[in-house]
């Protein structure tokens, strides 16, 4: 319940760790109804901002793969709107899926790339593990070289791709937000989530550049990092 009240507030440090200064906290504060488009939204932080987003009457299109997205229907009966989007499939589908999300409300202002997982192990292991939560936590051991591929593709480059589909559109409105879910492993490195760090890292990096490239523009990109929100953010 720890990640459902710091999205209550959003404004209100998790573990003494608060939101950056603009992101999530000032968007929650608009007094203009946004559309928000949130990746991953079957479960975690996606889901439980995309509930916050709607509690506020902001329009909100909660994307999930094709394998997850059955999972959306209290999203939906809640008022959201739904689609199916792999982060990372080629980025033509996207540009496809981007459009299909701006034809629902005419306009996306804000887009968060939350969509993500962590897998763990040391950073000389032949293999990863990836935590399964269900009554009991049990790892599955996974080939290295297929983690860092499929690691990269959905943390770093999935995002990228994701923003890259629909910052045309908020060029042409000179308006919008990109938000990317950050991490304290984006800041503090740790054990046994050494890539999970370096992916963190990058998309502070990557945020930061955009940000100075698209801010003329009259758009923003940000990072919002959150304290530890559970075994199923």
């Amino acid at each position: 319940m720890q990640r459902a009240r710091a999205l209550k507030g959003l404004a209100a440090p998790i573990n003494g760790t608060s939101l950056s200064s603009f992101s999530l906290s000032s968007l929650m504060s608009s007094q203009q109804q946004l559309v928000w488009v949130i990746t991953g939204t079957s479960s975690g932080l996606g889901h439980d901002l995309t509930l916050a987003a709607l509690a506020r009457g902001d329009k909100v299109i909660a994307t999930a793969r094709a394998r997850s997205i059955g999972t959306l229907d209290d999203l939906n009966a809640k008022g959201a709107d739904t689609l199916e989007l792999d982060v990372t499939a080629p980025l033509d589908t996207l540009k496809e899926v981007a459009k299909k999300a701006v034809e629902i409300h005419g306009r996306v202002d804000v887009v968060v790339n939350s969509a993500g997982y962590i897998l763990a192990g040391a950073l000389e292991e032949n293999t990863r593990r990836l935590p399964s939560f269900g009554a009991i936590i049990h790892f599955i051991s996974i080939p290295t070289r297929r983690y860092r591929n499929v690691y990269y593709s959905t943390n770093v480059f999935g995002a990228l791709n994701v923003t890259r589909a629909f910052l045309p559109y908020m060029r042409q409105r000179k308006t919008g937000t990109i938000v990317w879910m950050g991490s304290l492993t984006g800041w503090i490195s740790g054990p046994a989530a050494g890539l999970y760090c370096t992916t963190k890292y990058a998309l502070r990096g990557i945020s930061g550049t955009l940000h100075e490239e698209i801010s003329p523009l009259g758009l923003r990109s940000t990072v919002s990092t959150l304290g530890p929100l559970g075994p199923t953010f």
